[in-house]
């Protein structure tokens, strides 16, 4: 992975960093800063997608909440234009049960004056 990122935007690879920064550390204004004001958050393709700083706050609070001993890992898959996927993996103990999960999955996001204007993602996780 260390040399696909080194071939990477820039910009994506900064994003992304911090993205894995947030996640690791539960840190809700620091992922809300990677978006654009009004972004979408798109985290289920059969619900409508998450909108703006509030949205996306609230979800990410609630969502990573109960995460420990994360561990998040990316590759870039594509660039074209402001357009990126990305392949991605993440550790974590659920602090309620203790229990270990792995999630693998992929994203697509579209980047906007250096923020995340728009994210949508599949995944699927299972118990380790």
């Amino acid at each position: 992975m260390p040399e696909a990122k080194r071939a990477a935007d820039p910009l994506l690879v900064r994003l992304m960093e911090a993205y894995g920064r947030a996640w690791e550390t539960r840190d809700a204004d620091l992922v809300v800063s990677l978006f654009t004001e009004d972004a979408t958050y798109h985290e289920n393709p059969f619900n409508e997608p998450i909108r703006g700083h509030d949205g996306i706050r609230r979800y990410w609070q609630q969502a990573t909440g109960p995460h420990r001993d994360v561990r998040f890992r990316w590759s870039p898959l594509f660039s074209s234009g402001s357009l990126h996927g990305i392949e991605w993996s993440s550790e974590y103990t659920r602090a309620d049960s203790g229990r270990r999960f792995e999630l693998r999955g992929a994203m697509i996001v579209e980047l906007r004056s250096e923020r995340i204007a728009h994210l949508r993602e599949y995944w699927m996780r299972q118990e380790k």
